[in-house]
């Protein structure tokens, strides 16, 4: 019995170190590709190392890095906030915060980079990758701010122009108006002033017509005198 269970642990033993031998090379191939660039198949192969040891965290943050470099960015951010619970020391840590910030500042998330990148530097303070990261980073958002101001500035002035044009639009229909208004007054006041010229004309005509049968009755109705002979 005792070398039964002996030869059982042995066993157990070997199977572990081959376990371990598997993952370890699969990463070590994995690593390989990565490095010429070979992206997809390096993905490939930290998967198949994590389907041995899911907990493996060289083969998860490797994971994440080939994920990372297929331009995966929001997947790759994903893996690494993952991570953060997996890293053993301030290290680590410091190197998951590091390439966390890549991820979102490809993202264009700069201020969750900008503060991913000042997490590394407290567990890494001597991180001069870490630091110029930051600092580019910074500079992106000074510049993003400069151009939202820029854009704030030109919608400002574009809605002033355009108010501006409005009011003008206004005034003008109302400038319009009432000259049509005023035309229109002044066209029905010289339609009432050939309106009473043709009334004074047909009473001067009225007036002449009754006068001249007046003048006919008068002389129609007077006697004429006969002359006499001397």
């Amino acid at each position: 019995m005792k070398k039964l269970s002996c030869l059982l642990v042995l066993s157990f033993c070997f199977s572990s170190i081959i376990f371990g031998q598997n993952k370890k090379k699969l990463i070590k191939e994995g690593n390989k590709l990565y490095n010429d660039s070979s992206f997809n198949l390096a993905e490939m192969k930290y998967r198949k190392s994590l389907e041995k040891d899911q907990d493996y965290f060289n083969a998860a943050f490797n994971l994440a890095d080939a994920v990372y470099k297929q331009e995966r960015y929001q997947e790759a951010t994903s893996f690494f906030e993952a991570l953060k619970d997996n890293a053993k020391n301030d290290e680590e840590l410091a190197k998951i915060n590091h390439n966390l910030g890549n991820s979102l500042l490809k993202e264009n998330k700069i201020d969750q980079a900008i503060e991913s990148y000042k997490n590394s530097l407290r567990q890494n303070p001597n991180d001069e990758e870490t630091r110029y990261n930051l600092a580019y980073a910074q500079k992106m958002k000074q510049q993003q701010q400069q151009q939202q101001q820029q854009q704030q500035q030109q919608q400002d002035q574009e809605q002033d122009q355009e108010q501006e044009q409005k009011n003008e639009n206004q005034e003008q229909n109302k400038q319009q108006k009432e000259n049509d208004q005023q035309k229109q007054e002044q066209k029905k006041d010289e339609m009432s002033k050939e309106d009473a010229k043709k009334m004074l004309e047909a009473l001067q005509q009225k007036e002449k017509e009754l006068q001249e049968k007046l003048q006919k009755k008068k002389t129609k109705g007077q006697k004429i005198k006969i002359l006499k002979d001397w």
